[in-house]
């Protein structure tokens, strides 16, 4: 049987489109919980055996799920009885693409669910399912993003997003905070031209409260199916929040060095000269040149430009 096309504005429009509420799904599980009379309406998600359950829920009280095994025992599609301790109640399992499921689950305290309630949630299973596999793809986005986020920001990089016509896609949270969230110069549009029109890197000055240079790199990038997909990406130097002493730690790590030297190697891959680590470290100025000659016996280094080159191409210099 179909959804009435009540339900299909109703229940499946904001089942679709909860995947991108700040509380997945809520109107969805409100809406629902009022079409069946319940007191609450609820899905909740599993990634997988080992995996916490996530839960969603609208409630006008409290309303128990079953026991997580007997819910994984589920044939999905099919709408079984909850236990009748905590009132009624109807579950169904929906199967994700890979090892995540879901259920949905409704409960009430007075009076059973009727055959067409539990036929509606059999029609509404294989539409959870689709809005599931579209919320965890959007996840999956965020959190590639975020962690991209800040690897760029640890590396000292922002990145900004121009389409063929050199019109701004999107800017990461690093370009936005040097360059401002409105950012356009003047000029951007010949440069960004340019770089495609000679399949070439350019490098544009930009004026602000500080002058910045931009890097302009033609990219590859496969285009999306809608909208229009980037052409040129732009590279900003932003600053870095070094952590000298985790960067000697790292050093240490890589190159088997004591503390001590560990430490003058983070001071000079810092910009520092010798005398002027020395006084940072607290070192007499021999103290530090014995301390380089390890260094630079240890790390098979010729001086301090050789081993500052070493540091800076080490995962160290991410620190």
């Amino acid at each position: 049987m179909a959804l009435a096309p009540a339900d299909e504005t109703d229940l499946l429009l904001p089942l679709h489109d909860g995947v991108h509420e700040q509380h997945p799904w809520a109107t969805f599980l409100s809406r629902l919980r009022q079409r069946v009379r319940a007191d609450s309406a609820a899905i909740i998600v599993s990634a997988g055996p080992d995996a916490p359950d996530v839960h969603f829920a609208a409630s006008a009280g409290q309303g128990g799920s079953g026991d997580r095994a007997w819910r994984r025992q589920l044939r999905p599609g099919r709408v079984y009885v909850l236990d009748r301790d905590q009132g009624f109640g109807r579950i169904v399992r929906v199967d994700e693409v890979g090892s995540a499921s879901a259920w949905l689950i409704v409960r009430r305290q007075e009076r059973d669910f009727t055959a067409a309630d539990g036929a509606l949630l059999t029609r509404l299973a294989p539409h959870l399912g689709i809005s599931l596999r579209t919320r965890r793809a959007l996840d999956r986005s965020r959190v590639e993003l975020a962690l991209s986020e800040q690897a760029l920001r640890r590396a000292g990089v922002g990145w900004i997003g121009f389409d063929a016509d050199a019109r701004l896609l999107s800017m990461s949270s690093g370009a936005q905070a040097v360059l401002g969230p409105r950012w356009l110069a003047v000029g951007v549009s010949s440069s960004v031209a340019a770089a495609l029109q000679e399949n070439a890197v350019k490098v544009m000055r930009v004026r602000g409260d500080m002058p910045h240079w931009l890097l302009l790199i033609p990219c590859s990038a496969e285009p999306p199916a809608t909208g229009s997909g980037a052409a040129v990406i732009g590279l900003v130097a932003i600053p870095r929040n070094g952590d000298q002493a985790a960067r000697a730690a790292a050093l240490s790590a890589i190159f088997a060095l004591p503390p001590s030297e560990a430490r003058l190697a983070a001071a000079i891959a810092g910009g520092a000269s010798l005398s002027e680590a020395a006084a940072q470290l607290g070192l007499t100025l021999e103290t530090a040149r014995n301390y380089s000659k390890r260094l630079f016996a240890k790390t098979r280094t010729r001086g301090q430009v050789d081993l500052v080159r070493l540091i800076a191409n080490s995962v160290a210099a991410l620190v």
